[in-house]
Order: structure tokens, then sequence, then C-alpha cells
């Protein structure tokens, strides 16, 4: 059941009446842990640092920018992280602290390579089918459902996986870097999203900076 584009940017607008960017408040920053789709983030949250870490405040902009059915952020954001700190995910919230029915998704700090996949029919190989994917071996790759159907038996939704036996139109994936592919035993929904994730290594204190326009709330798919 799509919505058209009215509905869409109506589902984005920010501020009074406003909607999904009217709830998000602050954007936060979450280690290498999925943080989950529960009413609260799984455990994860960045913390600590000098100068300490804290949830940054957002601003969304007018909903059809940067395109029809998106909105996204008009200022730059800049997270102090603290030694020792591998980020791979911008949390959204509606609160500056805490982690009560506050928390209101995620996405990954580097993630611009993302498709649908399928799977082989006869389950043979492991293999999940997706022409052009632009993965390589040894990219680290989440795995969704798509709407509302259940991946195929042996996959975790949310998971970090490794690619391994990466080709131009397939690829699948393992628990380890260069490891045994996931054996695949039921179809389940027979489909998926599958979404890279570049994971950023701070071995002292430093600095993620996100710039303005970076983070897009898109609901085409709605």
């Amino acid at each position: 059941m799509p919505f058209n584009l009215t509905s869409q940017n109506n589902a984005l607008k920010s501020g009074t009446g406003g909607g999904i960017a009217g709830a998000i408040t602050h954007i936060g920053v979450h280690t290498l842990t999925d943080p989950g789709t529960g009413a609260n983030a799984s455990a994860g949250e960045v913390s600590g640092g000098s100068p300490a870490y804290a949830r940054q405040a957002v601003a969304w902009g007018t909903p059809g920018t940067p395109g029809p059915g998106q909105v996204s952020n008009t200022g730059a954001l800049t997270f102090d992280i603290p030694a020792g700190s591998t980020v791979g995910f911008l949390t959204f919230w509606n609160a500056a602290t805490g982690n009560s029915n506050n928390y209101l998704g995620y996405a990954p700090i580097n993630g611009t390579v993302k498709g649908f996949f399928s799977v082989d029919t006869t389950l043979a190989n492991d293999a999940l089918l997706s022409v052009a994917h632009g993965l390589a071996d040894g990219d680290r790759v989440q795995l969704f459902n798509t709407f509302a159907e259940s991946l195929p038996t042996g996959l975790t939704e949310g998971a970090l996986y490794y690619v391994v036996n990466s080709t131009a139109n397939s690829f699948k994936v393992s628990t380890t870097s260069g490891g045994a592919p996931v054996d695949i035993t039921a179809l389940g929904g027979g489909e998926g999203f599958f979404q890279k994730i570049v994971p950023e290594v701070y071995a002292s204190q430093g600095q993620l900076t996100v710039a303005a326009g970076a983070i897009v709330l898109d609901a085409t798919g709605i």
C-alpha cells in the first residue's frame, strides 16, 4: 500500500504537528553493537572521554530535499569520541540523555552501499543474489527483512556479517572474516535488504563530524 508524495512529505515534517523528523531531536553515536529496533536501544552507545561524548541536537530541513519524500539535517554535527572506541552507527533520539522509550532507530555512519537481495531457491550454495551489488570480500554488512517478511533461515536480522565469495552479482556472508559461508537452510521470505557498514576506529580521543545533509530520512518506501 504505497503513499503518495504528499503523504510521504507529511510523514517527515518537523516542528509542531510534525512526523518522523519532528520526533527525532537528537543524534547519538553507537559502537559496532547493533542498536536494534526495540523501544530502547541495545547497550553500546558511546560514553566517556575528555571532552566527554554527548548526543547532539539536530535540525531538519523542508521535506522534499534532497529529493522527493526525503528530508536531511541542515547543520553539521560534531561528536567527541573517546580513545579505544570503534563506532559504526548513528542513533536517533527524542531526548538528549536516557534510554527509556526515547529511542527511535539508527543508520550506519558510512553506509552508501546498499540494496536488495534474493536467495538462490535451490539453497545449494548459500548465495545472496543482487545485480551489481558493489560489495567486496571482507566488507561488513547488515541484513534486514523487507515488508515484514522473514529472512531466509540461517540469517539473523541486524547481525554484522563479513562478505565472502563475492562475484559481480552475488555474495555470501560469514560470521568471521574469510570464514565459511552461513548455511541457508530455508527460504523464509526469500529476499531482504543489505546495508554496508564501514566502522571508524579511534585509537586516541577524536571527533566524528557528520556533514550537513549527510543524514537523509527517506519515506519513499512507505
